[in-house]
Protein backbone atom coordinates (compact mmCIF):
# COMPACT_ATOMS: atom_id res chain seq x y z
CA UNK A 1 0.00 0.00 0.00
CA UNK A 2 1.39 3.55 -1.05
CA UNK A 3 1.81 5.71 1.72
CA UNK A 4 -0.39 7.94 2.63
CA UNK A 5 0.98 11.69 1.68
CA UNK A 6 -2.03 13.71 2.27
CA UNK A 7 -4.37 13.85 5.18
CA UNK A 8 -6.22 11.21 5.57
CA UNK A 9 -9.09 9.23 7.66
CA UNK A 10 -8.94 6.51 9.16
CA UNK A 11 -12.98 6.36 8.92
CA UNK A 12 -12.81 7.32 5.08
CA UNK A 13 -10.24 4.67 4.20
CA UNK A 14 -12.26 2.13 6.52
CA UNK A 15 -15.77 3.10 4.46
CA UNK A 16 -14.19 2.77 1.25
CA UNK A 17 -12.20 -0.64 2.29
CA UNK A 18 -16.02 -2.35 2.83
CA UNK A 19 -17.12 -0.38 -0.39
CA UNK A 20 -15.25 -2.25 -2.38
CA UNK A 21 -14.95 -5.54 -0.66
CA UNK A 22 -18.87 -5.91 -1.43
CA UNK A 23 -17.94 -5.21 -5.07
CA UNK A 24 -15.52 -8.75 -5.01
CA UNK A 25 -11.70 -6.52 -4.21
CA UNK A 26 -9.95 -8.29 -2.16
CA UNK A 27 -7.24 -6.44 -1.53
CA UNK A 28 -6.99 -2.89 0.41
CA UNK A 29 -5.16 -1.10 -2.87
CA UNK A 30 -7.30 -2.66 -5.63
CA UNK A 31 -10.35 -0.69 -6.66
CA UNK A 32 -13.15 -2.29 -9.09
CA UNK A 33 -13.37 -1.58 -12.68
CA UNK A 34 -16.00 1.74 -13.42
CA UNK A 35 -19.24 0.58 -15.35
CA UNK A 36 -20.22 3.81 -17.75
CA UNK A 37 -23.34 3.74 -19.62
CA UNK A 38 -23.00 5.52 -22.88
CA UNK A 39 -26.39 7.61 -23.66
CA UNK A 40 -25.63 7.82 -27.46
CA UNK A 41 -24.85 3.77 -27.99
CA UNK A 42 -26.52 2.70 -25.32
CA UNK A 43 -24.22 0.33 -24.17
CA UNK A 44 -21.91 0.44 -20.98
CA UNK A 45 -18.34 1.19 -21.31
CA UNK A 46 -15.91 -0.16 -18.42
CA UNK A 47 -12.22 0.79 -17.49
CA UNK A 48 -10.66 2.03 -14.24
CA UNK A 49 -11.43 4.77 -12.01
CA UNK A 50 -8.20 6.71 -13.30
CA UNK A 51 -8.87 6.35 -17.12
CA UNK A 52 -12.80 7.66 -16.42
CA UNK A 53 -11.38 10.66 -14.62
CA UNK A 54 -8.87 11.33 -17.97
CA UNK A 55 -12.27 10.99 -19.82
CA UNK A 56 -14.31 13.31 -18.06
CA UNK A 57 -12.10 15.87 -17.31
CA UNK A 58 -11.58 15.76 -21.67
CA UNK A 59 -15.46 16.24 -21.68
CA UNK A 60 -15.97 18.68 -19.14
CA UNK A 61 -12.84 21.65 -19.20
CA UNK A 62 -11.05 23.26 -22.05
CA UNK A 63 -8.33 21.52 -22.72
CA UNK A 64 -6.53 24.62 -23.14
CA UNK A 65 -6.86 25.53 -19.61
CA UNK A 66 -3.82 25.45 -17.63
CA UNK A 67 -2.25 22.29 -15.51
CA UNK A 68 -3.26 23.29 -12.46
CA UNK A 69 -6.98 23.84 -13.54
CA UNK A 70 -7.20 20.51 -15.32
CA UNK A 71 -6.00 18.74 -12.12
CA UNK A 72 -8.28 20.68 -9.61
CA UNK A 73 -11.08 19.40 -11.90
CA UNK A 74 -9.07 16.19 -12.11
CA UNK A 75 -9.61 15.95 -8.48
CA UNK A 76 -13.76 17.05 -8.39
CA UNK A 77 -14.11 14.18 -11.32
CA UNK A 78 -12.69 11.44 -9.09
CA UNK A 79 -14.39 12.82 -5.81
CA UNK A 80 -17.35 13.29 -7.77
CA UNK A 81 -17.83 9.94 -9.26
CA UNK A 82 -16.88 7.78 -6.30
CA UNK A 83 -19.39 9.46 -4.42
CA UNK A 84 -21.40 8.23 -6.99
CA UNK A 85 -20.52 4.74 -6.81
CA UNK A 86 -21.00 4.83 -3.13
CA UNK A 87 -24.57 6.43 -3.17
CA UNK A 88 -25.50 3.32 -5.69
CA UNK A 89 -27.46 5.56 -7.90
CA UNK A 90 -29.60 3.43 -10.52
CA UNK A 91 -28.56 4.10 -13.74
CA UNK A 92 -29.53 1.94 -17.13
CA UNK A 93 -28.02 -1.26 -17.28
CA UNK A 94 -26.57 -1.93 -14.45
CA UNK A 95 -23.70 0.94 -14.99
CA UNK A 96 -22.35 2.58 -11.89
CA UNK A 97 -21.87 6.22 -13.90
CA UNK A 98 -23.35 7.76 -16.49
CA UNK A 99 -22.09 10.44 -19.88
CA UNK A 100 -25.79 11.86 -19.32
CA UNK A 101 -24.52 15.65 -17.76
CA UNK A 102 -28.50 16.20 -16.36
CA UNK A 103 -27.65 13.11 -14.00
CA UNK A 104 -23.96 12.72 -13.98
CA UNK A 105 -20.58 13.89 -15.26
CA UNK A 106 -19.73 13.66 -19.16
CA UNK A 107 -17.23 11.78 -20.26
CA UNK A 108 -15.33 11.08 -23.71
CA UNK A 109 -13.04 8.11 -24.73
CA UNK A 110 -9.71 8.90 -26.22
CA UNK A 111 -11.56 8.55 -30.09
CA UNK A 112 -14.07 10.77 -29.16
CA UNK A 113 -11.79 13.78 -28.10
CA UNK A 114 -9.37 13.11 -31.05
CA UNK A 115 -12.38 13.95 -33.73
CA UNK A 116 -12.99 17.30 -31.26
CA UNK A 117 -9.53 18.33 -31.29
CA UNK A 118 -8.04 16.81 -35.03
CA UNK A 119 -5.43 19.11 -34.85
CA UNK A 120 -3.77 18.96 -31.50
CA UNK A 121 -4.85 15.82 -30.00
CA UNK A 122 -1.93 14.19 -28.77
CA UNK A 123 -0.64 17.30 -26.89
CA UNK A 124 -3.44 17.83 -25.57
CA UNK A 125 -4.83 14.56 -24.30
CA UNK A 126 -1.06 14.05 -22.91
CA UNK A 127 -1.84 17.60 -21.08
CA UNK A 128 -4.98 15.90 -19.01
CA UNK A 129 -3.15 12.68 -18.89
CA UNK A 130 -0.47 14.44 -17.08
CA UNK A 131 -3.31 16.06 -14.62
CA UNK A 132 -4.83 13.07 -13.81
CA UNK A 133 -1.49 11.45 -12.87
CA UNK A 134 -0.33 14.32 -11.24
CA UNK A 135 -3.35 13.82 -8.86
CA UNK A 136 -3.67 9.87 -8.77
CA UNK A 137 -6.20 8.62 -6.06
CA UNK A 138 -6.75 12.07 -4.65
CA UNK A 139 -10.42 12.78 -3.58
CA UNK A 140 -11.94 16.05 -1.32
CA UNK A 141 -13.19 15.16 2.12
CA UNK A 142 -15.18 16.75 4.74
CA UNK A 143 -15.80 15.31 8.02
CA UNK A 144 -14.71 12.51 7.22
CA UNK A 145 -16.68 12.01 3.86
CA UNK A 146 -16.14 12.34 0.13
CA UNK A 147 -17.94 15.85 -0.84
CA UNK A 148 -20.64 16.51 -3.14
CA UNK A 149 -18.03 17.97 -5.52
CA UNK A 150 -20.27 20.12 -7.74
CA UNK A 151 -18.85 22.62 -10.37
CA UNK A 152 -19.86 24.83 -13.11
CA UNK A 153 -18.55 26.92 -15.91
CA UNK A 154 -18.90 30.56 -15.01
CA UNK A 155 -19.97 32.04 -11.35
CA UNK A 156 -19.89 35.43 -12.74
CA UNK A 157 -18.27 37.08 -9.85
CA UNK A 158 -19.42 35.11 -6.86
CA UNK A 159 -20.34 31.04 -6.36
CA UNK A 160 -24.02 30.08 -4.54
CA UNK A 161 -24.50 28.84 -1.51
CA UNK A 162 -26.19 25.43 -1.08
CA UNK A 163 -28.43 26.55 1.30
CA UNK A 164 -29.96 29.48 -0.82
CA UNK A 165 -30.47 27.48 -4.00
CA UNK A 166 -31.65 24.34 -2.07
CA UNK A 167 -32.35 25.17 1.18
CA UNK A 168 -29.94 22.97 2.76
CA UNK A 169 -26.67 23.87 4.59
CA UNK A 170 -23.64 22.26 3.45
CA UNK A 171 -20.48 24.04 5.37
CA UNK A 172 -18.28 23.78 1.90
CA UNK A 173 -20.49 25.06 -0.19
CA UNK A 174 -21.04 28.53 0.61
CA UNK A 175 -21.23 31.55 -1.61
CA UNK A 176 -17.15 32.56 -2.08
CA UNK A 177 -16.58 35.91 -4.56
CA UNK A 178 -14.50 34.78 -7.43
CA UNK A 179 -12.86 37.61 -9.51
CA UNK A 180 -11.43 35.14 -11.79
CA UNK A 181 -13.80 34.61 -14.24
CA UNK A 182 -13.92 37.48 -16.13
CA UNK A 183 -12.57 35.94 -18.94
CA UNK A 184 -15.49 33.50 -19.73
CA UNK A 185 -17.69 34.64 -22.56
CA UNK A 186 -20.47 34.20 -20.05
CA UNK A 187 -19.28 36.30 -17.65
CA UNK A 188 -22.04 38.96 -18.18
CA UNK A 189 -24.31 38.29 -21.86
CA UNK A 190 -27.18 40.08 -22.90
CA UNK A 191 -30.52 38.50 -24.47
CA UNK A 192 -33.27 40.36 -26.21
CA UNK A 193 -37.02 39.32 -26.09
CA UNK A 194 -39.57 40.84 -27.60
CA UNK A 195 -43.19 40.92 -26.30
CA UNK A 196 -44.19 38.68 -28.78
CA UNK A 197 -41.36 36.14 -27.54
CA UNK A 198 -41.91 36.43 -24.10
CA UNK A 199 -45.59 35.97 -24.81
CA UNK A 200 -44.91 32.76 -26.92
CA UNK A 201 -42.79 31.70 -23.55
CA UNK A 202 -45.27 32.96 -20.53
CA UNK A 203 -48.57 33.40 -21.73
CA UNK A 204 -50.09 36.94 -23.09
CA UNK A 205 -48.66 40.08 -21.11
CA UNK A 206 -46.04 42.53 -20.59
CA UNK A 207 -45.10 42.13 -16.71
CA UNK A 208 -42.60 40.25 -14.94
CA UNK A 209 -41.75 40.27 -11.22
CA UNK A 210 -39.01 38.92 -9.47
CA UNK A 211 -40.42 37.13 -6.76
CA UNK A 212 -37.81 35.52 -4.60
CA UNK A 213 -34.02 36.03 -5.26
CA UNK A 214 -30.74 34.72 -3.22
CA UNK A 215 -28.50 37.27 -2.08
CA UNK A 216 -26.26 37.11 -4.81
CA UNK A 217 -29.07 38.23 -7.19
CA UNK A 218 -29.52 34.38 -8.45
CA UNK A 219 -33.58 33.75 -9.24
CA UNK A 220 -35.49 31.63 -7.41
CA UNK A 221 -39.23 32.54 -7.88
CA UNK A 222 -40.47 34.67 -11.11
CA UNK A 223 -43.75 35.69 -12.36
CA UNK A 224 -43.44 36.28 -16.09
CA UNK A 225 -47.45 37.50 -17.46
CA UNK A 226 -48.80 35.26 -15.27
CA UNK A 227 -46.89 32.47 -15.65
CA UNK A 228 -45.48 31.63 -12.23
CA UNK A 229 -41.96 29.85 -12.62
CA UNK A 230 -38.94 28.65 -10.42
CA UNK A 231 -35.42 30.28 -11.29
CA UNK A 232 -34.31 26.85 -12.86
CA UNK A 233 -37.74 26.93 -15.10
CA UNK A 234 -36.92 30.53 -15.95
CA UNK A 235 -33.13 29.91 -17.02
CA UNK A 236 -34.85 26.54 -19.23
CA UNK A 237 -37.41 28.79 -21.06
CA UNK A 238 -35.67 31.49 -21.98
CA UNK A 239 -32.54 29.60 -22.57
CA UNK A 240 -30.43 31.48 -20.31
CA UNK A 241 -26.99 30.66 -19.34
CA UNK A 242 -27.53 31.00 -15.82
CA UNK A 243 -30.63 31.83 -12.89
CA UNK A 244 -28.37 35.12 -12.14
CA UNK A 245 -30.43 38.12 -14.21
CA UNK A 246 -31.07 41.33 -13.81
CA UNK A 247 -34.40 42.71 -16.41
CA UNK A 248 -34.70 45.80 -18.04
CA UNK A 249 -36.97 47.50 -20.81
CA UNK A 250 -37.26 48.67 -24.09
CA UNK A 251 -39.95 49.80 -26.17
CA UNK A 252 -40.65 46.21 -27.98
CA UNK A 253 -39.92 44.29 -24.87
CA UNK A 254 -37.19 43.03 -21.84
CA UNK A 255 -33.26 43.11 -21.86
CA UNK A 256 -32.17 39.97 -19.60
CA UNK A 257 -28.39 40.82 -18.44
CA UNK A 258 -26.86 37.74 -16.84
CA UNK A 259 -24.27 36.85 -14.88
CA UNK A 260 -22.35 33.37 -15.09
CA UNK A 261 -22.75 29.49 -16.33
CA UNK A 262 -24.66 27.44 -14.56
CA UNK A 263 -26.12 26.49 -11.03
CA UNK A 264 -22.92 28.79 -9.66
CA UNK A 265 -21.88 26.19 -7.11
CA UNK A 266 -18.98 24.73 -5.64
CA UNK A 267 -15.60 24.80 -8.08
CA UNK A 268 -16.17 27.66 -10.95
CA UNK A 269 -14.14 26.73 -14.42
CA UNK A 270 -13.25 29.72 -15.45
CA UNK A 271 -12.49 30.98 -11.85
CA UNK A 272 -10.10 27.93 -11.63
CA UNK A 273 -8.04 28.83 -15.13
CA UNK A 274 -8.06 32.50 -13.92
CA UNK A 275 -6.37 31.64 -10.75
CA UNK A 276 -4.33 29.10 -12.00
CA UNK A 277 -3.53 32.35 -14.56
CA UNK A 278 -2.48 34.02 -11.35
CA UNK A 279 0.15 31.15 -10.27
CA UNK A 280 -2.31 29.31 -7.97
CA UNK A 281 -1.80 25.74 -7.45
CA UNK A 282 -4.44 23.54 -7.67
CA UNK A 283 -4.68 22.88 -3.74
CA UNK A 284 -5.20 26.13 -3.65
CA UNK A 285 -7.84 26.36 -6.41
CA UNK A 286 -10.04 23.36 -4.41
CA UNK A 287 -9.58 25.19 -0.79
CA UNK A 288 -10.96 28.41 -2.38
CA UNK A 289 -14.21 27.00 -3.74
CA UNK A 290 -14.36 24.17 -1.43
CA UNK A 291 -13.39 25.48 1.99
CA UNK A 292 -12.71 23.77 5.22
CA UNK A 293 -12.67 21.38 3.31
CA UNK A 294 -9.44 18.59 3.30
CA UNK A 295 -7.33 16.50 0.43
CA UNK A 296 -6.85 12.83 0.78
CA UNK A 297 -5.17 10.64 -1.28
CA UNK A 298 -6.27 6.82 -1.79
CA UNK A 299 -3.84 3.96 -1.28
CA UNK A 300 -3.63 2.72 -4.81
Amino acid sequence: MKKITLIGSAIMLAAMAVFFALRGCQAPDELPPVKVYRSKTQQVEQLSLEQYVLGTVAAEMPASFELEALKAQAVCARTYALRKMIEGKDYPRGADLSDDITTCQAYVNAEEFAELHPWQNEQLWAKIQQAVDETRGEVILYDNQLIDALYHSTCGGQTESARELYGKEITYLQSVPCEYCRQSKYYLTEHHFTWQQVSRLAGKGQSIQVLAATSSGRIQKIKVNQKAMSGSEFRSAFGLPSTWCTIGYYSQGITITSRGYGHGMGLCQYGAQGMALQGKNYRQILAHYYPKTQLYKLPY
